[in-house]
């Protein structure tokens, strides 16, 4: 007894010793605490003035011809989103930070975080009334990975085990507790109905009407040239705190065009309502028209600090051409930034130069020695302005003659073994005359690359510009079948997992992917493991901003420009809360805390007579 009670008493010490603090809250953050307490009214930039009901318009520009958004297959249709609901939702007036949706409650160890469990809101259920439970749950992560889209398979190649407690429990086993991150990705996980798709192809790209959750239904479907949603007036979800403010219209009703030149002339007709103008000479000049005169079109125009994204020329590093980083540096020099910006985009743009641009996590000044000590074990492998300062574009004086720059171009060429005959580049690796093809689908930055290919002209480079169809664009970079397209990339505030998705050698072969660039950079892997395994945010920092001086100083892209302002043009019908948030308004993430005032759609009846 005396031995047995001796035991106990040093097995129950040293597991009170050993256990660890098991964190449940109603929210996650990266970093910190969350904004909002459990129990919390609404999100801040929501508004209680907001009412429901009325129809919204909004316009794409090309075609879908599929429903489903989970798979490599079609186009889907924009906004089909708005259907689903995920385990927990984003807020976004925080960065990072999720707060409970399908899942009330989100648990995990609080040091090992080798796995993490959520218990799922007792009253949610899919659009038909059917409840939603663990096995739904574990049914869409099995789905997803198994036959969704290849990304998802690596976006969650670190999760082990998946487990159903109870029928409104599900635990995630985590196999590389090394990624921070995971946790958070899982929290993001959409819930599908395992009833509805048993029995069905879910790889086919279709346009049958899937079930879902959210707070609308797909009302009608004009295959290609529009869709339309409707409001779940038995939504779930309708009044949680995550949702109060949101989701106002009774309908949105999506029209398709062809161009941004057509969709202009259809908003301005009245076609539909809200647009977010992509093009600074249509908002310099274009809108000085009676309607925007006689108040029934407003315009409005705010900055904010949101991350800017990727906008650039993407080489296609799968061909043996591009893995010359002389070629790549001698190409981004031709490009007149400051000429381009004067005559096409009336001053409104600001160049980029950075893969994290309006972040913290950007390089700036001189490698910290948190970074120098992740660069040197690759001093070898790098490119020596790595570690000095960041990389920034040629700038030219504007005026289109930019010989400076094209001078320096031949010579880089010159000196990396490329020759010139008969007035044309020679590739050195095979004796040919250098060509290119680029290749594009909007017509909008088929103005901006043209410039670009009459300077390559001058240095004896040609480069031929192929504009296809948005579809069979998506088709080629889906196959690697192309040279040089240009990409952008919308911003992340706390880069994370996903830049083994975008830049990751593991994801180059992935047909389908994001790894557009078919980068396999074995520094770029090492420091996108340090961003994914940071412990805090100082890690995080040092990890991204080495591996964005890797990046720039590797000219693995021509980087191109952003805006420091959204510009929203719309039909005088609503009303939005006051406090704007970094919320994405272009695709009208930000536009669903607005409303229809029923005041203002009176007035503009009377306008328009």
């Amino acid at each position: 007894m005396i031995r047995l009670f001796v035991f106990c008493a040093t097995f129950l010490a040293v597991t009170h010793a050993t256990a660890e603090e098991i964190i449940s809250s109603h929210a996650i953050a990266k970093y910190g605490k969350p904004k909002y307490a459990e129990g919390f009214e609404r999100f801040d930039y929501t508004s209680p003035k907001a009412k429901k009901g009325g129809e919204v318009k909004l316009a794409e520009i090309g075609s879908f011809d599929s429903l489903n958004m989970f798979i490599q297959k079609g186009e889907y249709a924009e906004n089909i989103g708005l259907i689903y609901d995920s385990l927990m939702v984003s807020s976004a007036d925080e960065p990072n930070t999720l707060y409970g949706l399908v899942a009330k409650r989100i648990e995990y160890p609080a040091e090992s975080k080798n796995w993490v469990a959520f218990e799922l809101n007792s009253d949610a259920k899919f659009a038909d009334g059917h409840p939603i439970d663990a096995e739904d749950v574990k049914f869409t992560f099995e789905t997803l990975i198994n036959h969704g889209d290849p990304v998802y398979k690596m976006y969650f190649s670190d999760i082990g085990k998946v487990e159903v407690l109870n029928k409104h429990k599900i635990k995630f086993s985590i196999s590389n507790p090394d990624n921070k991150d995971i946790i958070q990705t899982i929290a993001g996980l959409p819930v599908l109905p395992q009833h509805f798709w048993q029995g069905k192809d879910f790889e086919k790209s279709s346009l049958e009407v899937p079930l879902g959750s959210g707070a609308y239904k797909v009302d009608s479907v004009d295959a290609g040239r529009s869709v339309t949603y409707a409001r779940d007036k038995n939504y779930w979800a309708k009044d949680l705190n995550v949702n109060r403010g949101m989701y106002n219209f009774d309908k949105i009703h999506v029209d398709y065009y062809r161009d941004q030149d057509i969709e202009f002339e259809a908003f301005k007709s009245g076609a539909f309502d809200y647009l977010y103008e992509l093009t600074s000479k249509t908002w310099a000049t274009g809108y000085d028209i009676p309607q925007v005169k006689s108040g029934q079109i407003k315009q409005l125009e705010f900055g904010d600090k949101a991350a800017k994204g990727v906008s650039g020329i993407f080489f296609n590093l799968r061909k043996p051409k591009f893995q010359n980083r002389a070629l790549r540096q001698a190409l981004g020099l031709a490009l007149d930034f400051e000429w381009t910006n004067k005559n096409l985009f009336y001053g409104s743009y600001f160049r980029s130069n950075s893969f994290y641009q309006n972040t913290r996590y950007a390089a700036s000044g001189k490698p910290s020695d948190a970074e120098l000590d992740l660069l040197k074990p690759f001093k070898s492998q790098l490119p020596e302005p790595v570690f000095g300062l960041p990389y920034q574009p040629p700038v030219t004086d504007g005026s289109g003659n930019n010989r400076k720059q094209l001078r320096e171009a031949a010579k880089i060429l010159k000196d990396a073994g490329y020759s010139i005959k008969n007035g044309k580049v020679i590739d050195p690796s095979t004796n040919q005359p250098l060509e290119f093809e680029i290749l594009l689908s909007q017509k909008g930055i088929e103005k901006v690359i043209n410039p670009w290919v009459a300077n390559l002209k001058k240095i004896g480079i040609t480069a031929n510009l192929k504009m296809v169809d948005m579809a069979q664009r998506s088709n080629r970079l889906q196959e690697f079948d192309y040279d040089v397209t240009w990409l952008s990339f919308r911003g992340i505030e706390t880069p994370g997992d996903e830049q083994a998705l975008l830049w990751g050698g593991k994801a180059a072969d992935v047909k389908g992917g994001a790894n557009y660039l078919g980068l396999k950079d074995p520094v770029v892997d090492a420091l996108i493991s340090k961003i994914i395994a940071a412990e805090n945010d100082d890690q995080r920092i040092a990890a991204t901003r080495a591996l964005d001086r890797v990046m720039t100083h590797s000219h693995y892209t021509i980087p191109l420009y952003h805006s420091r302002t959204n510009r929203l043009a719309f039909w005088d019908k609503f009303s939005y809360p006051e406090t704007r948030t970094s919320y994405d308004f272009r695709h009208a993430a930000g536009f669903y805390t607005w409303w229809i005032d029923d005041a203002k759609v009176k007035s503009l009846k009377v306008k328009k007579q």
